[in-house]
């Protein structure tokens, strides 16, 4: 009995350790009834990993009072507005609450102009305390480890691995195939990625992005263990019914993919 007791005990500790990952915008372009546009968030003890922020940023406030966290890490893949136009949101992070910004140190000096007069309030203006810091391509060390390097898109976009508490995450949006996307989701433990693409579809040279075949391949050529879509063009996949179809179309090459919804919550 003792035995029995100390077992469940241990499931119940590792359930609420379980690092838990937030969609809370799922759309790519523009918002719609269906999702707000790419906002994720991985949470930490006391920390948040926060993945874009469009306008589903505005549930990360709410998110870290709920979760009891004081501390949240956004990290931009690039500053398209469907990807950063959530950050005039920051005036909802509370007095006491700190947040760090991460860009490319090639978007330091856009990021800047975007967090300040006269598109929303300054970083110097918030009630949290707001800083913004540069991030080169490579390996940084954190209270975690995250890599970054550069996609396949319009204009420069970097896609990040995340070395956290035994797992590895990675996130790569908006990007066709590339060399790198396949270096960051090596092994990873769960791959974020886009599905711009209706299934079929072919991505253009001047504006690449994926479908839900070609992310699925791409997750199999990488050794992914999970995959899950995000990132559905607002105008040609807006509904619940267009995001199954994706997600069965990635999973006839990767069984274990998932077409992400706004407010769908995963363990990892």
């Amino acid at each position: 009995m003792k035995a029995k007791r100390i077992m469940k005990a241990k499931r119940i500790m590792e359930a609420k350790s379980k690092m838990k990952i937030f969609f809370l915008g799922t759309n790519g372009w523009f918002a719609t009834r269906t999702g707000s546009t790419p906002c994720a968030a991985i949470s930490l003890p006391g920390r948040l990993i926060v993945l874009d922020a469009g306008d589903g940023f505005q549930r990360v406030p709410a998110l870290m009072a709920r979760l009891g966290i004081s501390r949240a890490d956004i990290f931009l893949s690039h500053l398209h507005l469907d990807h950063a136009a959530g950050l005039h949101l920051l005036p909802l992070m509370r007095r006491g609450m700190r947040v760090r910004i991460f860009v490319h140190k090639g978007y330091l000096p856009a990021l800047k102009r975007l967090v300040a007069h006269p598109y929303t309030a300054s970083a110097a203006e918030q009630l949290a305390k707001v800083t913004l810091h540069p991030l080169r391509t490579g390996v940084s060390r954190l209270p975690y480890t995250v890599r970054m390097l550069p996609l396949d898109h319009a204009d420069p976009c970097f896609g990040y691995r995340f070395s956290m508490e035994g797992k590895e995450i990675a996130y790569c949006t908006d990007t066709g195939p590339c060399k790198n996307f396949g270096r960051l989701a090596k092994g990873a433990d769960l791959l974020i990625t886009e599905c711009t693409l209706l299934p079929g579809g072919h991505s253009m040279p001047a504006w690449p992005h994926l479908s839900p075949e070609m992310a699925a391949r791409l997750a199999a050529g990488a050794g992914a263990a999970r995959l899950v879509l995000t990132h559905f063009d607002a105008k040609q996949q807006d509904g619940a019914a267009l995001r199954t179809r994706a997600q069965a179309a990635a999973r006839k090459t990767f069984p274990r993919a998932i077409a992400a919804k706004d407010g769908m919550v995963i363990g990892i």
